[in-house]
């Protein structure tokens, strides 16, 4: 990470370039452009550039400049995350992804956790569980204890790559898992969902576990996609959770 001043200088142009103020493909402005517009010196301006490059915005050929990179189809899981943290939108066919993502990574996680679950997570869940029924109308707290219970199952099931993917996943669960609780009745009936997975998990019984987790994936991406219209191409994400179409 580079100097406050490079941070803040990568953050504005990581955002121009998001929202297309920097078009893909097209050539960022030079060092001295930038250093003038920022107000800053090149050596900030050189470090920004070096952290678009590492994050997957940008990519620099000697002697031509700095070209925005095609981020969104070709970058990093980080990369996508940064874009929809920014824009807070989404298009039909990344969600689709990101769904099937879900329902391949967990229930394997769920079968897997099934086996080497311990009595503190059995506790953690329990409680975690405990606090969701006690907040079914704080679209906030509903949020965290859902991210914070698929997490500690995740964690229980010992992928350390699934757990790190999933750790990445975190700001596009997190607006999901948003939206999906303002849908109204969501709340209760994923409660209910989850306490299946738990009881599969007390008796240690991989395949229940399984079809627990599966169930309740299912659930979430019907309840999703009956709250959004088949005409809608790009889903915009609001900070209620809620969402609003673009066609």
């Amino acid at each position: 990470m580079g100097s406050g001043l490079s941070s803040k200088i990568f953050d504005k142009i990581r955002k121009d370039i998001i929202n297309g103020v920097y078009p893909v493909g097209s050539k960022l402005p030079t060092e001295r452009e930038l250093a003038v517009k920022h107000m800053a010196s090149r050596f900030a301006v050189r470090e920004a550039i070096a952290m678009l490059s590492q994050n997957g915005f940008t990519e620099t050929h000697p002697q031509s400049g700095t070209f925005i990179k095609d981020f969104y189809n070709e970058g990093s899981l980080d990369a996508l995350v940064q874009s929809l943290c920014v824009r807070r939108v989404i298009d039909r066919q990344t969600l689709n992804s990101l769904l099937k993502f879900r329902f391949v990574t967990e229930t394997d996680a769920a079968k897997e956790a099934a086996s080497r679950i311990t009595t503190e997570d059995i506790n953690y869940l329990t409680a975690n569980l405990k606090k969701k029924e006690e907040n079914l109308t704080n679209f906030t707290v509903l949020t965290e204890c859902d991210y914070d219970f698929h997490f500690r199952i995740i964690t229980a099931s010992a992928n350390v790559i699934s757990k790190l993917t999933f750790q990445s996943f975190k700001p596009i669960y997190s607006f999901f898992a948003a939206f999906f609780y303002s849908i109204p009745g969501s709340p209760k009936a994923s409660l209910e969902l989850n306490l299946k997975l738990l009881v599969a998990l007390k008796r240690k019984d991989s395949q229940a576990s399984y079809e627990a987790m599966a169930d309740i994936l299912k659930h979430a991406e019907r309840k999703v996609y009956e709250s959004i219209d088949e005409k809608e191409n790009l889903i915009i994400l609001n900070h209620d959770g809620t969402n609003s179409p673009m066609v």
